[in-house]
């Protein structure tokens, strides 16, 4: 409590020092325009009292926490009972009854979605009384594109709230004309296949039955520029176009979630509420899985869609590709998931820390960060020696070496990413953390004196021996990934073997043929050996494995031996079990029968060391910049034409003036009209202008002749008045202004507010730029973190211990940059590669530190606030994270600094945010600009511009308030025995209990703490920092790149990935681009004028300039030679050939072939 109490202190004291400068009137508001909530019900009245004011202070809150404390925190009920007393008008009046059924729909879906998103603003637009047959109303829910942040879940259960108020004030259910059920199929088609892919596309019969029973109609308002195919004008259907809110609403909102909606509807039933009209949701279920009974998906959705450049690091399930294991480290889970760091450095770097990668399963994706605990790859080299890389600078060393491949190494994935996903287990390899358990079980007091990962060979065989259980799993092999024909080739090989404290096996030319079936096994096992002239050697300690894998004993090795007796011996057992017969039951499938021969040849129970391997291809790349705007503004001031290409201040002051839509003040003391609330003259406050356009006139006082007025209208003004005044306010020298400060084109509000040229003025003089609501945003890869080290984070200890972390996660007080700290839910770390300047948080959060004092001191005459001198002067200072479509931000800390492209920030951080970290990216903003600079004045009037903007803030985290995906986060330091004997059998995650946030909310205890972790990392910065695919300069380099790492990794299949990249990207993209060209537009260098059509002049009617295409030649060639080259390479199939073959005609058809060409000289070498 103490902590929370101390982020809030500190943020109102940011929030008192904005309020001082917001009533000095230079703003559009003069107060601070975000809210401070403390909760969930705060966060849901002040995002919906944006729309109806008469809601703020109504009691509303008061009853949502009474509702709380009746059925618990997010119950589905609390939507639905506050939804009716709004409708009911028991807190506050509205105009008519449809508003307040609006307002209380609104508000039932805002609680559903946290409060954050805007989709119960902008997703729900209006709900309309349409006429049934008989002639009575029906309820009509209008959705438009924003519903989309509301997630499938969430659209879906906008429905039943919408249907109870229907039910509740007695209006007649939605009866489905014919035309309007086929409109509905047509449509839900039409935008998948010619807009955009839906997450699920129902089937034709899930969509009629949907359309026939649901009470309320689906409508939307028309967001496309294309018609639906046919059912075109309908009576109750507006318009003709595409309506992508009616399609996301239905297709991936009640199509796709009926079974959560189903469960929903049985518990509110329970509850008292009726939804008579809801009986069809259990249809529709049982239709829907009858639809996937029997069926299996050809090829994963993830193999599916891969990106030229981005390599596939493994087919699906392919051996070698990553081995499942279950953990969660210190920065893993919440849908991350981490790798070893030498893994990263022989895929090519192209996994960094913060790489999404798309998988198989369990997830769909997640980010990748580092764990060194884990096994790392298995590669052959070129001279046919076999290496595991435990380190990364030993695979960045030996990477060009590389020959293939062999295993990728292991992907630490926690179990609560099953539970969430409602997926079965995945079957582990046999690891330590297994062994351990397995040791604890036998003998829980030697368990406790044996570290796991450090176990040498005799005292493994020793312990195995003493407590009856496995050997090891750093001395045992992967048995189970060789074939009858390869196991036999090594004992024939171990034959001709002799022994002399290692195992030397002969391998001249001559032999090399003769034991290739042996030597394949060797390398498959994962066993480490190196070719020399005429022998392949095993070291020591893999030789003693190797015999005690097999059933020899190791003895043999401390004198000169041949092993011929002793494997002629074993082949003689092996023999007798792997018969014709066994081969036969096991269907063809000898690999598990390796594994059993070798149990019956050894001493020692032997475990499948493989497990389930995981198929993967590369994703986005991770990212850690600042945001900036088309054209980079650094003001959110108009400049018109005037401003020419750049939308520069300067040059618009060059010619004089700028003619644009700007507001209007007038200044009494001076009389005479301005564009700012405060005269830039004598500083005194003006009066707001009302300009009525019917009389071409502005006053103060509303025309009263005619109705439609504005408070802007459009005219020319002198910029460079403006300018030399914004100059003297900051009491800057004509020298000091910067060279080049930047605008926007014209302003998209609904008032055409601007911004203070002081401001933008400000901004270019620290290189910062603008976002569309006047805050300077910086973007970041999410990533978790539970626990770190100060020296992770480059914090001194003595900086940590004034704000707060004095003990560490074992209770020990804090001394060392060494001891590991828990991570408090508000606090974050922020991305500061030093070799890469442009993601340096660190540097740009500085930068606007030094642009908010300057601004309080030069702009709003105060005393400046933060101070800043040196990077660890951040450390404790207040900021906002936001995630993209939200509209509510969340109070976080800057604690350190890591050497990521990336944000590392607790899993409750993310999940306040309604994100987690399979790739999403979140926005950090310093609490200072945000308070003074943002407007919701500046947010774009088209549907969609509230999205992505602070409209509310929040300043505490509650476990139980935020996405529902944290409770299934477990709160342990290790998993039990019991999880990994059911992940054996591949049984459902449900089956097993893990303590997580859940049971500790039940519980009554505190989330916050002992989170614990179950696999450690020597530092979270040791990793690629950035993924090669970004630093590759061209797409034929990285594409050149991906086939050179896909040809070493042996679980990808190197044709197949050819194929995909040219059938899913290269072809895709050249017929893409060949269309475009022939319904491109134009551009004229000089003014940036667009035209559909090019002036008979040949040039731009509004200034002379050249035009030129907006679509080019070289854009649509750009592919053409790397996908012939690629179907060449890897002979693809004639299909492929003789498709690209005809895109190469029509390309040339259109622009003609070259009879020369230039060529690189590196291509003749």
């Amino acid at each position: 409590q103490q902590y929370f109490r101390e982020i809030e202190n500190q943020t109102k004291k940011v929030y008192k020092v904005a309020e001082e400068a917001r009533q000095k009137g230079f703003d559009p508001v003069s107060k601070v325009e975000i809210p401070l909530a403390r909760s969930l019900a705060e966060k849901v009245v002040s995002l919906i009292s944006a729309v109806y004011p008469q809601m703020e202070n109504s009691g509303i809150i008061e009853k949502i926490l009474e509702l709380e404390k009746k059925w618990g925190k997010l119950d589905p009920a609390i939507c639905l009972q506050i939804a009716e007393d709004i409708a009911k008008q028991k807190f506050c009046k509205f105009p008519s009854l449809m508003e307040a059924i609006e307002a209380g729909a609104r508000t039932g879906i805002a609680y559903n979605t946290l409060g954050v998103v805007s989709s119960p603003i902008e997703g729900l637009t209006k709900i309309k009384l349409l006429k049934t047959r008989d002639g009575k109303d029906y309820f009509s829910a209008y959705y438009s594109g924003p519903i989309r942040s509301a997630g499938g879940t969430g659209a879906a259960f906008s429905l039943v709230i919408i249907d109870y108020l229907r039910e509740i004030f007695g209006y007649e259910k939605y009866d489905a004309w014919p035309d309007e059920v086929k409109r509905t199929v047509v449509e839900l088609r039409d935008y998948h296949e010619r807009i955009t892919n839906l997450q699920y596309m129902p089937t034709e019969e899930e969509i009629i039955f949907i359309a026939r029973n649901i009470p309320i109609q689906i409508n939307g308002e028309p967001s496309e520029k294309f018609e639906v195919s046919n059912h075109k004008n309908l009576e109750r259907v507006e318009t003709n176009y595409l309506r992508s809110g009616f399609c996301l609403t239905f297709g991936e909102g009640i199509a796709q979630k009926a079974k959560k909606i189903a469960r929903y509807v049985r518990a509110l039933r329970k509850k008292g509420f009726k939804l008579s009209d809801w009986d069809f949701i259990e249809d529709y279920v049982k239709l829907h899985e009858k639809r996937d009974l029997g069926k299996t998906e050809d090829s994963p959705t993830y193999i599916n869609d891969l990106v030229a450049g981005r390599p596939v690091f493994g087919h699906p399930s392919e051996s070698g590709a990553f081995r499942f294991r279950y953990g969660r480290g210190r920065n893993s889970g919440f849908s991350a998931s981490s790798v070893h760091p030498a893994t990263m450095e022989v895929t090519d770097g192209f996994i960094a820390i913060g790489t999404q990668l798309k998988i198989e399963k369990p997830t769909k994706g997640c980010v990748v960060t580092v764990c060194d605990v884990i096994d790392g790859p298995i590669v052959k080299l070129f001279n046919g020696s076999v290496r595991k890389l435990e380190t990364r600078e030993e695979a960045k060393k030996l990477y060009n070496d590389v020959e293939e491949i062999i295993y990728l190494g292991d992907m630490l994935f926690p179990f609560s990413d099953l539970a969430n996903r409602n997926s079965n287990l995945i079957k582990p390899g046999y690891v330590e953390e297994i062994w351990k358990l397995e040791l604890r079980e036998k003998n829980p007091l030697l368990e406790k004196n044996v570290n796991c990962f450090n176990v040498g060979f005799e005292d493994a065989v020793k312990i195995s021996k003493e407590n009856q259980i496995s050997l090891h799993p750093k001395y045992i092999f992967y048995w189970t990934q060789i074939s009858k024909e390869e196991f036999e080739g090594l004992l024939n090989w171990l034959r001709s073997s002799k022994a002399d404290r290692k195992i030397i096996l002969p391998y001249n030319k001559s032999d090399q043929e003769k034991f290739k079936h042996g030597k394949r096994a060797l390398e498959l096992l994962g066993i480490e050996h190196d070719v020399t002239i005429e022998n392949v050697v095993i070291n020591f300690e893999n030789s003693k494995a190797l015999l005690a894998n097999i059933g020899v004993d190791v003895n043999f090795l401390s004198k000169e031996n041949t092993l011929k007796d002793e494997v002629s011996r074993l082949e003689s057992k092996v023999i007798k079990i792997l018969t014709p017969e066994s081969l036969n039951s096991s269907g063809g499938d000898d690999k598990n029968l390796i594994l059993s021969a070798v149990n019956s040849l050894s001493d020692f129970e032997i475990r499948d060391k493989a497990g389930d391997f995981i198929g993967a291809r590369m994703g986005r790349p991770e990212k850690a910049k600042l945001r900036r705007l088309k054209g980079s503004p650094n003001v959110l001031f108009p400049v018109g034409e005037e401003g020419g290409r750049l939308r520069s201040i300067q040059a618009a002051c060059e010619s004089g003036k700028i003619t644009g839509n700007f507001p209007v003040y007038f200044c009494v003391k001076c009389k005479k009209e301005t564009i700012y609330p405060v005269c830039e003259n004598c500083e005194n406050l003006c009066k707001k202008m009302f300009y009525c356009r019917e009389c071409g006139e502005a006053s103060v006082n509303a025309c009263k002749k005619h109705k439609f007025l504005t408070t802007y209208y459009n005219r020319s003004i002198d910029i460079n008045h403006y300018m030399e005044k914004a100059r003297e306010k900051l009491g800057f020298a004509n020298g000091e202004i910067p060279p080049l400060i930047k605008g926007v084109r014209g302003t998209s509000s609904e008032g055409h507010m601007i911004e203070h040229l002081s401001k933008g003025t400000l901004r270019a003089a620290f290189d910062l730029q603008v976002n569309k609501d006047g805050t300077i945003r910086f973007d970041a890869t999410e990533m978790p973190l539970v626990s770190f080290r100060p020296k992770e984070i480059f914090v001194r200890v003595e900086k940590l211990k004034e704000i707060g972390y004095d003990k560490d996660i074992f209770g020990k007080e804090l001394e060392n940059e060494n001891q590991i700290l828990e991570l408090k839910p508000h606090d974050i770390v922020l991305p500061s590669p030093p070799e890469h300047p442009e993601s340096r948080a660190d540097e740009i959060f500085m930068r606007i530190c030094h642009f908010v004092d300057d601004l309080l001191v030069r702009f709003y005459n105060l005393e400046p606030f933060y101070n800043v001198k040196k990077r660890e002067d951040l450390v404790g200072k207040i900021g906002v994270c936001i995630a993209p479509h939200n509209c509510a931000g969340v109070v976080c800390r800057i604690i350190g600094f890591s050497n990521t492209l990336g944000l590392f920030a607790s899993p409750y951080m993310h999940a306040a945010i309604r994100r987690d970290c399979d790739g999403d990216e979140a926005s950090i903003m310093l609490l200072g600009d945000v308070l003074l600079n943002f407007s919701r004045q500046f947010l774009p009037s088209h549907r969609g511009g509230t999205q992505d903007a602070p409209l509310v803030l929040n300043a505490k985290i509650d476990a139980g308030e935020v996405d529902d995906q944290i409770l299934d986060f477990e709160l342990v330091t290790e998993y039990p025995l019991e999880l990994y004997r059911l992940a054996e059998q591949r049984k459902h995650s449900s089956e097993i209990e893990i303590y997580d946030v859940r049971k500790a909310l039940k519980e009554g205890k505190n989330p916050f703490i002992n989170i614990g972790y179950t696999h450690n990392t020597s530092n979270i910065n040791n990793g690629v920092v950035c993924s090669n695919y970004k630093i590759l300069p061209t797409m034929q380099e990285k594409v050149k790149h991906q086939m050179e790492l896909v040809e070493k990794i042996r679980a990808a299949n190197t044709s197949d990935t050819a194929r995909l990249v040219i059938e899913r990207h290269f072809i895709k993209d050249m017929r893409g681009n060949l269309r475009k060209f022939s319904m491109q537009e134009f551009r004229c260098v000089v003014c940036n004028e667009i035209m559909r059509r090019t002036p008979l002049s040949g040039k731009c009617s509004r200034c002379s300039g050249k035009i030129i295409f907006t679509t080019h030649e070289g854009g649509i060639k750009k592919y053409l030679e790397p996908a012939l080259e690629l179907a060449k390479r890897y002979n693809l199939s004639p299909y492929i050939k003789q498709t690209l073959e005809l895109t190469k005609r029509h390309i040339d058809s259109i622009f003609g072939k070259e009879l020369e060409t230039q060529e690189e000289l590196e291509k003749w070498f």
